[in-house]
């Protein structure tokens, strides 16, 4: 008994909210207004990009070796439907705690549901859309509409809107709901229902759209605080050398990129060749630069962004890709204009290639 009794205080320990010690100190007026000057409001380009690029990779090398390694340790007729039932615990454990009194990021409760709402339809009117635009057979060969999967992006969105309302407070059973969604991934491609690119698109969709739910409700309560940012270089024109190497082997390529950096935004043309095709490839990209570090003789930048890419010795001459990279802009006499970054390129169920590459900068009058 004294063993269970010590064990519920450590739990209660663990689960309190982090700023406890704080609001019992201060006065009703101080609590009052540590609520209305929480964490700014999301920004879902830090989701959406980082985490496209994440889920581009593995795509092709992993469906069918997920699949076999299922079949091997299940076989062809396991079932479970608690993936059915799991998808939503995250948004009744939300609920639970609003009508329980706790208190999150949210000040009403109809700022928590417009966040909620929001963030649900925005889910189900992409996976649906790009369900019935795919087409992809599920692996049980029962369906058509298995890429993204519904389930997945239920659960994540559940969880990271659980997150974003009560992870600064309640950071062990925020972990919970990620460990809950994750379940419902493994659930899925355990069931035969959905190939793992399928779950992994859609706990992308989820976090992401859990993000412009809480961005869209702060705009509407007028509560929009943007992330305050260290400072940013200014608008500037610049030259790049670059080598480039693909991750599954073959040969690499060397080019050279012009560019426009503003202020938030990297615009980019880049002329590679490879040593064994006979025509240069073009890329034409759109970055999105956020400022990551600044110390007194070095800035750290990382990027992520989209671009189009034409190849003419390819099958499919046109292609999409998606780019995450680190910049280092050193900020010594003589060296201020030179720039070094590494890029990681995906090129969606094509190849994967990282790019090292140094600029010199122009200042932009």
């Amino acid at each position: 008994m004294r063993r269970l009794t010590l064990l519920i205080l450590v739990l209660l320990l663990l689960l309190r909210p982090c700023n406890w010690t704080v609001a019992q100190s201060n006065s009703s007026d101080t609590l009052a207004l540590s609520l209305d000057t929480l964490a700014p409001s999301p920004d879902p380009l830090s989701v959406i990009l980082p985490g496209a690029l994440f889920a581009a990779y593995p795509l092709h090398h992993s469906d069918v070796a997920i699949r076999t390694t299922r079949h091997s340790l299940l076989g062809t007729r396991w079932r479970n439907h608690y993936d059915d039932h799991m998808q939503f615990a995250s948004y009744g454990l939300q609920l639970a705690m609003r009508c329980g009194g706790a208190t999150g990021r949210s000040r009403t409760w109809g700022e928590m549901l417009t966040a909620d709402a929001i963030g649900a339809l925005g889910t189900a009117a992409i996976v649906l859309s790009v369900k019935s635009g795919v087409q992809r057979m599920r692996p049980d060969g029962s369906t058509a509409n298995s890429f993204p999967s519904g389930h997945t992006a239920t659960a994540f969105l559940g969880a990271e809107l659980f997150n974003l309302e009560y992870g600064a407070d309640y950071p062990l059973l925020s972990h919970l709901q990620y460990l809950f969604a994750t379940s419902v991934a493994f659930g899925r491609m355990a069931n035969n229902r959905h190939w793992y690119s399928d779950v992994l698109w859609g706990g992308l969709i989820g976090v992401s759209m859990a993000h412009v739910g809480y961005l869209m409700s702060d705009l509407i309560f007028g509560r929009y605080t943007p992330a305050v940012g260290r400072e940013i270089p200014d608008d500037y024109f610049y030259l790049s050398l670059l080598c480039s190497r693909h991750l599954s082997g073959g040969a690499g390529c060397v080019g050279a990129q012009l560019g426009w950096q503003t202020a938030s935004l990297n615009y980019a043309a880049e002329l590679s060749l490879r040593p064994d095709k006979e025509h240069p490839t073009l890329h034409g990209d759109l970055l999105v630069g956020v400022p990551l570090y600044q110390w007194r003789y070095l800035e750290l930048r990382h990027s992520y962004g989209l671009g189009i890419g034409y190849d003419k010795a390819a099958g499919e001459q046109s292609y999409a890709h998606l780019q995450a990279g680190l910049e280092a802009y050193p900020r010594l006499r003589y060296l201020d204009k030179l720039g070094l970054f590494l890029r990681l390129h995906c090129e969606p169920y094509r190849q994967s290639y990282l790019t090292l590459g140094v600029s010199l900068r122009h200042r932009y009058l």
